[in-house]
């Protein structure tokens, strides 16, 4: 018997896919205020509550679009208290509860929100006033009930999938469906992807303006191969949401995909203004907008950015801003080669934070532009300490943690292990046993090659082919060093050193062409 094609994407999509084991993201934390100020675009959903409560509900739901979620609680919550009766409200404070793309899900709150309408499902659900607001009702049922979470997701997913088409003209219907199968899989998988951009893709071209059919298609197409898909909507999602500063990060994600720095550092200068005046550090944005200067060479607002979370860690040191000064020291050390300016050599206190991805990769890049610069013995300090941190560190799987740096995957230890090999493999290379070394490097690189592809700047600071084809061109070995730096500006287009790696292994002469 021959299955229909939509149900079998949809079993592939919604039941095969929920039993990855997904790393956990660093993200953009949304506004620290309960309220954000400014248009965030324009949604339409039907819905039975009370006239007074309307304005709050969509802008709740427009807020929700643009992953600003605690101004989302609080609109929604606002809805709720004008009409007491009115259950997509507390659907609505459930759903900001959420964060699927970041590996968080606060179940508790969110089950709280939705007692208020009753002790059981049922009694919950009936408190729809429709039967399209009862499907609705149902469907975040499945997203707090019973099991694990990846079986709430899948049936979560399954649920919006036919509630989306049961009423086709449902826009945010659509949208949340796109949302529900981008969060089955927050590390790429390019069959999910495509499926939630054809459902984005529909909003689109029903309403260019509805801030989730442009967010969801922005998140679909954020990859080297997909992201000219995305060009359209990120070149609008800004005007769109102009008071949300996810929304202006959001753009970069295409614009770092295709390599157009200027409009990368323009996105994330307006997220971070946007960002602070609510009270918001936004590292991530911060982070994003370190690299896309150090790509064009900006090497001052850069360091200025770098010690400005150092100034943060000094002043009260948190879990994240530790992680997020690892990060930004490791970004200056590799795009600078370890220039002065900044504190970046230094390490920075780990201590009580389950997540080491960050640290990790600052003492991978401590231990390269040591090795690079003939300081092995600092080097191997590196070495040392990344191999301690991979040795005492535990899984913790996402779950249900309330944030991203209180977990740790397999696949971020994977990912923290590879550096191990692949700084043994410069120490090896540049204390003179370069065959060693560059055979270590290669196995770095194939293991690498089994991660997920990442948006945004390289998961590892250094990327490894880059790193690559650098100490191919110590060994002259132009041409393959010439394909080293191609392969880094397929995945990293438009990177300033694999650009100029790529022009000296050019200019060393007709070898260096493969």
């Amino acid at each position: 018997m021959k299955l229909a094609r939509e149900p079998l994407l949809k079993l592939i999509a919604c039941t095969l896919l929920a039993t990855l084991t997904l790393p956990a993201l660093g993200h953009e934390a949304n506004s620290a205020k309960d309220t954000v100020s400014g248009e965030l675009g324009a949604v339409h959903f039907a819905n039975s509550g009370a006239p007074a409560a309307q304005k709050p509900f969509l802008r709740g739901l427009a807020l929700l679009h643009s992953f600003e979620y605690r101004a989302a609680r609080s609109s929604f919550q606002e809805a709720r208290k004008i009409d007491p009766r009115f259950a997509m409200a507390s659907w609505g404070v459930a759903l900001t509860y959420n964060h699927s793309l970041w590996n968080e899900q606060d179940t508790a709150a969110a089950r709280d929100a939705l007692a208020q309408l009753g002790a059981t499902p049922e009694e919950r659900i009936a408190k729809g006033q429709t039967v399209r607001e009862r499907d609705y009702l149902a469907s975040v049922e499945k997203l707090y009930g019973p099991g694990e979470k990846g079986e709430r997701n899948a049936a979560y997913c399954a649920a919006l999938h036919d509630l989306s088409r049961k009423y086709p003209d449902d826009l945010d219907a659509r949208a949340l469906y796109s949302l529900s199968l981008l969060g089955l899989s927050p590390v790429r998988n390019h069959a999910t992807y495509m499926l939630a951009a054809a459902e984005a893709e529909a909003v689109y071209d029903v309403d260019k303006h509805h801030p989730g059919g442009l967010h969801y298609m922005i998140h679909a197409y954020d990859d080297p191969v997909h992201a000219p898909l995305g060009l359209r909507a990120a070149r609008l999602y800004s005007k769109v949401a102009p008071a949300a500063s996810h929304a202006q990060h959001m753009t970069a994600h295409i614009f770092f995909a295709l390599g157009l720095w200027d409009d990368a550092i323009t996105a994330n200068e307006t997220a971070l203004r946007i960002s602070h005046a609510e009270g918001s550090r936004n590292y991530h944005s911060l982070l994003w907008l370190e690299y896309a200067y150090l790509q064009e060479d900006k090497s001052e607002p850069a360091a200025e950015l770098v010690r400005s979370v150092a100034n943060d860690v000094a002043a009260g040191a948190t879990k994240e801003n530790r992680l997020r000064l690892a990060y930004a020291r490791a970004a200056w050390l590799v795009e600078t080669r370890g220039a002065a300016g900044t504190d970046a050599a230094d390490p920075v206190d780990s201590s009580g934070v389950t997540s080491i991805g960050y640290f990790a990769v600052h003492d991978f890049a401590r231990g390269i532009v040591a090795a690079q610069a003939g300081n092995l013995a600092g080097a191997r300090a590196a070495l040392q300490m990344l191999r301690a941190r991979c040795e005492a560190a535990h899984i913790q799987p996402p779950g249900e943690n309330p944030a991203w740096y209180d977990a740790m995957t397999d696949g971020e230890l994977a990912e923290s292990r590879t550096l191990i090999t692949a700084l043994e493999g410069a120490i090896s290379f540049y204390s003179g046993n370069t065959a060693a070394g560059l055979e270590q490097l290669h196995s770095a690189i194939n293991a690498a090659a089994k991660f997920e592809f990442e948006y945004g700047p390289p998961w590892s600071a250094k990327p490894l082919e880059e790193l690559l084809g650098e100490m191919l061109l110590v060994e002259h070995r132009n041409a393959e060093a010439a394909a080293a730096f191609r392969s880094t500006l397929d995945t990293f287009p438009n990177r300033r050193l694999a650009t100029m790696g790529l022009a000296n292994a050019l200019r060393a002469g007709p070898a260096a062409t493969p």
